[in-house]
């Protein structure tokens, strides 16, 4: 029988040795290295937890809030280490959706053979 944990964990650490992930973590370092860039790395992730709280809950943004997020956004779009980052990202987070259609191709044939049934 097969442990597909086992399988899941080399697909874990195949995934840090990818071309897209030893990008995304360069582009950390170089946002790390950089003060401002950092700073504004943290006050967009702060910035993005605010807003999913405020979905989860239903809660909508005040328009503070919404004038923040508009300003940092503009601020992320004109620093370039943070855009390098946030493309490296992107990447990584493209060959994750392409690895979910394969990890669930067997499911999805499954359930088109009973729709056929």
């Amino acid at each position: 029988m097969v442990n597909i944990y086992d399988t899941a964990n080399q697909l874990a650490n195949d995934l840090r040795e990818t071309q897209q992930f030893v990008a995304l973590k360069e582009a950390m370092d170089a946002v790390k290295a950089d003060a401002d860039s950092l700073a504004l790395f943290k006050e967009l992730d702060a910035a993005q937890m605010e807003i999913m709280e405020a979905q989860q809950t239903g809660k909508e943004l005040t328009e503070e809030q919404q004038d923040h997020f508009k300003s940092l956004n503009e601020r992320v779009s004109q620093n370039t280490t943070l855009q390098s980052m946030l493309l490296a990202e992107q990447a990584v987070y493209t060959l994750l959706n392409d690895v979910q259609k394969n990890i669930g191709q067997p499911l999805s044939e499954a359930y088109e053979d009973l729709r056929k049934a």
